[in-house]
């Protein structure tokens, strides 16, 4: 019974194992029912107090402890009834109100609960735990602005603690949008009170990360190392704020240091393998990517009852090559079913239900499905375990290229589509383009754009040359070609594409695919279409650092961005690209 309004806690007299009421006062009752609660005897404090209430049943305190005997057994009627009994009789105060509320809250009665917090700040504006609280639910139920009131008035308390400060920043920036000074003024508040704590400096620049505030992060996750350099998740929120701000460099040597710190934490250990990969380093870093399977959520990775391979021989031995991760890093690692191929394995493949019909045409490929097939089989193995195994370098890709290519009726008929739409003739580019992604990625607000930030690459070039543009753009995005201005020679194309094996089929016959970093770039890259890959400034590993080329894909081309989120300089890039490549397709 931790309560500022309870009896004198101070005294701890052994308790009698019977007390007669006839021989004892309430108030000796209550303190034995203190000794006993404080004793961890429950059950012994409960009937203690009972026997105290008896004696005095007008005493608010005594049913305020009865109350937080019976919420702490889970008796939140009881525990309701004898806070009730005693606001009745005191008139209210600041603790009996803070703890009606609680268990208000725990029956699910929030307005009610909402209610006797306020009262109990009425009470004491001092009381931490009814401001964070109010807080909570009004959140809760999406009232922004109420619940950042009340977290305003937690953060304002001396026993404010870190907690108050995040979720406050979060609230502000996030929920309930706020000027931007209140929110410098509040990071700088939380610096500077808790300029000494290292783990609350990496919670703030974890928080900041979230809040895609990457300057801010960096330089609060550098004020924690300059106290405590050993932190590993400091180093890892450094890092991450390094990669968004395209400074890939920086970011490594932060991931070197936090697996150093941490070497059983498997977020981290993976981090250090993206940065491998991303400078090249492929014999270190497909050996460090096996921390993939570990992260978690990966723990429910199929596992076929089969031996998995260890780089046995596989000559006449059937195999399996489990797809992972999206349908761009499933098509990334087709390749290796034909590296298994050229060595005598027949390999079937377990892929997303998408890509059945293209992955079932892959070079290498014996059978394709979406459903993990019964086998038997002689071994099996992850496609991402597969470059580790192929001893796969940057000198051994991209292998056997083309390794995807649709089939060829389907070509015939989306050709004929496209020189319905746009005849070929000397001077004109047929090009595809997608400018967004899946909006359920966590980073998709980066890697794509709107349609309009393209249109100074799509407007008509001068002297009769002319790209013909076909949208292969699917979802929510294909809204933006209503808005396109007159003048410039666009197809919708998305309503009639129903799988990967149609846009397979027409990015083999265009001139050129222009996309955004999504599947259609891979799969463009592996059937050896011209493909121009559009990349932001926090690139994926596996576009590496500062290369117009990609090891990975040969008719690939990449324009980077030089500022995150701006794509000004991408898009001149690729209005130049195409004067070019117009001037000498009219050449032709």
């Amino acid at each position: 019974m931790n309560d500022p309004h309870s009896a004198d806690s101070t005294l701890s007299p052994a308790l009698p194992s019977a007390l007669p009421i006839n021989e004892a006062t309430a108030a000796d009752l209550h303190r034995h029912a203190l000794a006993a609660f404080r004793a961890g005897e429950t059950a012994r404090a409960r009937d203690t107090l009972d026997r105290a209430l008896h004696l005095a049943p007008g005493d608010a305190t005594l049913w305020e402890h009865r109350g937080l005997i019976a919420a702490l057994a889970g008796e939140h009627l009881v525990a309701e009834a004898c806070y009730r009994r005693a606001l009745s009789l005191s008139g209210g105060t600041a603790s009996q109100h803070r703890n009606l509320a609680d268990v208000l809250k725990l029956a699910g009665r929030a307005d009610e609960a909402c209610e006797h917090y306020r009262q109990a700040l009425a009470c004491d504006p001092r009381l931490h735990h009814a401001a964070r609280r109010l807080g909570d639910l009004h959140q809760e139920a999406g009232r922004i602005d109420e619940a950042a009131q009340a977290l305003r008035h937690a953060w304002s308390l001396d026993d404010a603690t870190q907690q108050d400060g995040v979720d406050l920043l979060n609230a502000l920036a996030r929920f309930a949008p706020a000027p931007e000074t209140e929110i410098d003024a509040l990071i700088a508040a939380y610096r500077a009170r808790f300029a000494s704590d290292a783990v609350a400096l990496k919670e703030l620049a974890f928080a900041l990360n979230g809040l895609d505030r990457f300057a801010d992060a960096l330089d609060v996750a550098r004020q924690g190392l300059a106290i405590d350099a050993t932190l590993p998740l400091l180093h890892h929120n450094a890092a991450y704020a390094l990669h968004m701000q395209g400074d890939h460099a920086g970011m490594r040597r932060h991931n070197v240091e936090a697996a150093r710190l941490a070497p059983n934490e498997a977020n981290i250990q993976f981090n250090l393998a993206i940065s491998l990969l991303r400078d090249g380093e492929y014999e270190a870093g497909w050996k460090q990517y096996r921390w993939h399977e570990r992260l978690a959520h990966n723990r429910t990775l199929a596992q076929p009852p089969f031996p998995e391979w260890q780089g046995e021989p596989v000559d006449g031995r059937r195999f399996l090559l489990l797809g992972e991760q999206g349908l761009g890093d499933q098509v990334q690692l087709l390749r290796g079913a034909d590296w298994l191929a050229r060595r005598g394995a027949i390999v079937d493949v377990w892929v997303d239900a998408a890509l059945v019909g293209i992955a079932s045409r892959a070079r290498g490929v014996h059978r394709a499905s979406a459903a993990l097939p019964p086998g038997p089989y002689d071994y099996w193995c992850r496609m991402f375990r597969m470059p580790e195994r192929m001893a796969m370098t940057l000198d051994t890709l991209p292998g056997a290229m083309p390794y995807l290519s649709a089939e060829p009726d389907a070509v015939a008929r989306w050709s004929d589509r496209l020189d319905a739409a746009a005849p070929r003739r000397p001077g004109r580019l047929r090009v595809g383009l997608v400018w967004a992604g899946n909006p359920g990625y966590d980073l998709d607000r980066y890697r794509s754009m709107k349609l309009a930030a393209l249109l100074p690459a799509m407007l008509p070039s001068p002297g009769g040359a002319a790209v013909s543009w076909f949208a292969l753009q699917k979802g929510a995005a294909e809204r933006e070609l209503a808005a396109l201005p007159a003048g410039i020679d666009m197809t919708a194309l998305g309503p009639e594409i129903s799988t990967f094996d149609d846009t397979l089929a027409i990015a083999q016959s265009l001139d050129l695919v222009l996309t955004v970093d999504t599947s259609v770039a891979h799969l463009a890259g592996a059937a050896g279409v011209p493909v121009w890959v559009m990349l932001p400034l926090c690139t994926d590993w596996r576009w590496m650092c500062d290369r117009a080329d990609s090891p990975w894909y040969p008719s690939a081309r990449l324009f980077r961005q030089r500022e995150l989120g701006n794509w000004d300089d991408v898009v001149e890039a690729v209005r130049v690209a195409c004067v070019t490549l117009l001037a000498l397709a009219a050449q032709r």
